[in-house]
Order: C-alpha cells, then sequence, then structure tokens
C-alpha cells in the first residue's frame, strides 16, 4: 500500500525542517500555496500541517499561519541494554508475572501495563457493520466448524498483505490461530522438543517467556538496542556456542523496547537460517503499526527455503477480543497444522469471517490510518510529559512505531517495589523486571500508548512522575 500523501508531504517539510531550510519561528507556506504548488487537495495539506503539529515540529497561531517551533532541547537518551551473558537457562516467569501483574477495574483506574488499544481506538462502527453482515448470510454458514488451517478467503486476504512487506506468502501455507500466542506455541512445538534451547532478544516479552516455559524449553538471549536492535555478530555467536535448536525474534517495535532489526540484518538472518537449517520463528505483532514512511520489511520477506515461521495477528490493531492470528508456517506448515487442531481444533469460523469483510472492504486499512496517527499523537503526548515530569536521569526511546515506550530511571528506584504505590493512586504500569529471564531490569518500566488521550491520562502520567520523584529521594 502507497504511502498515504499527507504523509508525504509531512515528511518532505519535516526533512526541510530538520535541514535548516525552514528555521525556528520561520511562517510556513499557506494551505493554498502548497495545495497549488503539490496538486494535493487543502483537506491533504491540512492533515499534513495537523501531522507535523502532533510531533511538536509546528504550531498554528490564529489568523496567521503555521510556524515552525523554537528548536527543543536535546531528547532524553535510549535505555541502556544490560551487559550480555552468554548461558542458558531454565525460564521461570509465570509467578513473577502473576505477581506483579496489577490491574483493576474501576473507571478512574488508569492502566499504562496492557499493550492494547483502548476500545475507542478501534473501528467500532466497521466491526458493528461486519458482524451484521456476517450474522445475515442465511445459508447460516458461519454456525459451521471451520477448517483446522482456517478459513480460505482470510487466508487469501493476509497473504495478498504481505506484499507490503516485500513477501510472498502463499494462502496454502498460512494457518489461523488463537492470536499470536497460539501461532508461537505451535511453531515451537513443531520445531523443538523439551530441554532445547532457544533464543531471543534481552529484553524480551514476557509474553514468549511464558511460551518457553510452558513447553520446558531453556531460554538464551542477545542483546537488544532501542536504536539499533541486534547484531548479526551476537546472534551467530550465540547459535554456534549454545547449540540453539530454535530462536524467536521480534523484527519490527520490539516489546518493549521498540527496536527494529534492519534490513540487512533481517536478510543476514534469513540466510543463517536456510544455510544452517535453523528455526526462526519471526514475531511480527506490531509490524502495521508504523508512525511515518512505509511498513518495514520482515525477515520472512528474505526466507528462501521455508526455515523461518512467521507470526501475527489482528489482537493490537483491529478486534483484541476475537483473538485472531495466524502463522505462515514455511516448511513446517503441516506440522504447525497439526498441532494446532490438536490444541482446539479450529479457530472460530464467526471471527474469522467478520476479519475478512473488514480486510476485504478496505476499512481496515482506512482505520490503521487513523489509529497510527492516534498512537503516534500519544508518543509525543507523553513524552513530553515524561521530559517534564519524570526524575532526572530517566532515560526513555523514541520508537518509530509500535504500542510502547521503555523507561530507565535511575538505579535509586526499584519499579516493582513503587508499584505498590502507584496502585494506590489508582495507576499501573508494567515493571521492568518482567521483561527479563535473569532479574534485570529492576529499574526499568514500560508505558502503553494504547490509551484514549484525555486530561485524566495526561493527570496520572504527571502524577506517577511525581511519585517516581519521590522514590527516588526517599531511598
Amino acid at each position: 500500500m502507497r504511502e498515504p500523501a499527507y504523509i508525504g508531504l509531512a515528511n518532505k517539510i519535516a526533512g526541510m525542517i530538520d535541514k535548516g531550510i525552514y528555521k525556528a519561528e520561520d511562517k510556513l507556506p499557506s494551505l493554498r500555496s502548497l495545495h497549488k504548488e503539490n496538486g494535493l487537495s487543502i483537506g491533504t495539506v491540512l492533515q499534513a500541517f495537523n501531522h507535523l503539529a502532533d510531533q511538536g515540529l509546528i504550531t498554528a497561531y490564529e489568523k496567521s499561519g503555521y510556524f515552525v517551533n523554537p528548536h527543543k532541547a536535546p531528547k532524553l537518551p535510549v535505555p541502556q541494554p544490560v551487559a550480555p551473558s552468554l548461558s542458558t537457562r531454565s525460564v521461570h516467569i509465570d509467578q513473577l508475572l502473576q505477581k506483579l501483574a496489577r490491574e483493576s477495574t474501576s473507571r478512574n483506574f488508569v492502566s499504562f501495563a496492557g499493550a492494547l488499544p483502548d476500545d475507542r481506538l478501534l473501528p467500532f462502527n466497521g466491526i458493528k457493520r461486519a458482524i451484521q453482515q456476517t450474522s445475515r448470510d442465511i445459508s447460516g454458514d458461519y454456525l459451521r466448524m471451520e477448517t483446522r488451517q482456517g478459513n480460505a478467503l482470510l487466508r487469501a486476504e493476509i497473504a495478498k498483505r504481505s506484499f507490503l512487506w516485500k513477501g510472498a506468502i502463499h494462502a496454502d501455507e498460512l494457518i489461523i490461530t488463537n492470536g499470536a500466542t497460539e501461532a508461537i506455541l505451535c511453531a515451537l512445538q513443531a520445531v523443538t522438543k523439551p530441554g532445547d534451547t532457544v533464543l531471543v532478544q534481552d529484553p524480551c516479552y514476557y509474553g514468549i517467556m511464558q511460551i518457553l516455559e510452558c513447553l520446558h524449553l531453556k531460554i538464551a538471549t542477545i542483546p537488544s538496542h532501542p536504536e539499533t536492535g541486534i547484531t548479526i555478530e551476537d546472534f551467530t555467536n550465540a547459535c554456534q556456542q549454545l547449540a540453539v535448536k530454535a530462536c524467536i525474534l521480534v523484527s519490527n517495535y520490539n516489546n518493549p523496547d521498540g527496536a527494529v532489526i534492519s534490513t540487512d540484518i533481517k536478510k543476514q538472518l534469513a540466510a543463517y537460517a536456510n544455510t544452517q537449517q535453523l528455526p526462526i520463528i519471526e514475531d511480527d505483532l506490531y509490524g502495521e503499526l508504523f508512525f511515518t514512511g512505509s511498513r518495514p520489511d520482515t525477515i520472512k520477506a528474505y526466507d528462501t527455503d521455508g526455515w523461518v515461521l512467521y507470526c501475527s495477528s489482528f489482537t493490537k490493531t483491529l478486534v483484541p477480543g476475537f483473538r485472531i492470528g495466524w502463522c505462515a508456517g514455511g516448511r513446517f506448515t503441516y506440522e504447525i497444522t497439526r498441532i494446532k487442531s490438536m490444541h482446539n481444533g479450529a479457530t472460530s469460523n464467526f471471527s474469522q469471517r467478520v476479519i475478512q469483510l473488514l480486510l476485504s472492504s478496505g476499512s481496515y486499512d482506512r482505520h490503521l490510518h487513523q489509529y497510527r496517527r492516534a498512537l503516534h499523537h500519544n508518543l509525543v503526548k507523553t513524552t513530553r510529559i515524561i521530559e517534564q515530569h519524570f526524575p532526572p536521569g530517566t532515560r526513555i526511546t523514541s520508537p518509530t512505531g509500535g504500542l510502547v515506550l521503555w523507561l530507565e530511571l535511575p538505579d535509586t528506584i526499584h519499579t516493582s517495589q513503587c508499584q505498590d504505590i502507584a496502585f494506590q493512586h489508582h495507576i499501573t504500569y508494567t515493571p521492568g523486571e518482567l521483561f527479563s529471564s535473569k532479574g534485570d531490569y529492576t529499574q526499568y518500566l514500560r508505558i502503553s500508548l494504547g490509551n484514549f488521550w484525555e486530561p485524566r491520562i495526561e493527570k496520572a502520567l504527571i502524577t506517577l512522575g511525581g511519585l517516581l520523584n519521590q522514590s527516588s529521594v526517599t531511598v
């Protein structure tokens, strides 16, 4: 899919600001002049200006126009990776997760913990129409048990979308699952046995570690840097020294540090997987959530012999409650399909049909344009508040997509211990400890960008900053 015209114009103007062509306090060309010069509608130009304003680059002044904002003070540095540990270990994360995961159903409660979108960020009317249209099918086909591989029309729609990330997945390679978690679980069962070692990024999403613990697999880690991702040297070194049997890699916007693996390294990873016959399970749950430019590519796009198993879902982008995910299993498609069917037969027929309608009608893509903009708006607002109100010495990521921010606080702050205090103020977040298999990241935390922005969200962030400042002083 082509980049929206307003994004293209916004990126062009942002580039000119970055190069100093438009300087601080300069007035930008008017809506009408940009409309004539670029052959775009007034509405498209206005969208571009709003996008730049959301990024904090420009400000509108009534009856005066749009002006470049003064240069910001240097942004906060990014969190540092922890020292690598070239070893394998068993995983024991579930008990810690049950202890530290704090949520509440109270309406006064503000959660920055869950990496899920607020219901108000979802295309409610489009989903409602798709549900109604599916249920009006007088044949009643939606009541039947679907095949174990999944709805053929939905698989065809997903296969078409692989073109967006330079892939060429065939519908016959796809298995529809109950979310990405089941996709990864089935993929791991297809390529490993209990006691095998699996390589992951560090920090690593705790859900992946829960799967490893459930399957009695050992874990090995390589460091991920928020700005540069992993290195091929760390990857190959670990694979060769630790008898790694499979890898799970989040290729785009790693949860929690937002890292994107570069195209060059994605190519090298795919080549290594194919030459060494090492299965790489690619978790690309957030690839659709890019803020500018176009969708990032995948490791799977460069897979020639089927050793990359690609997993994703619509849980983070469209209908969380439906839990519709998928796996492109490559050479392991039959075995993954068999394992999935033994877990629970087939994924919900009705839910698959609703998702297929949302994709084929274009509703999903229209929603994504608005959703990405809302998430980027949340990123800009959240970052400004953290810069102003969180403890001195705080480090913060600046992701180019995804649903979360990763923070490193001064080492006097233990985020798991601070969580109880925050909870008393009706606020929660995810402590960094949950993203480590060896007890690291005690002064780190993850903040979700998935809230619908409103005054109470801003107030809660400011309050959280104050609580963390107090904690820093009292330790």
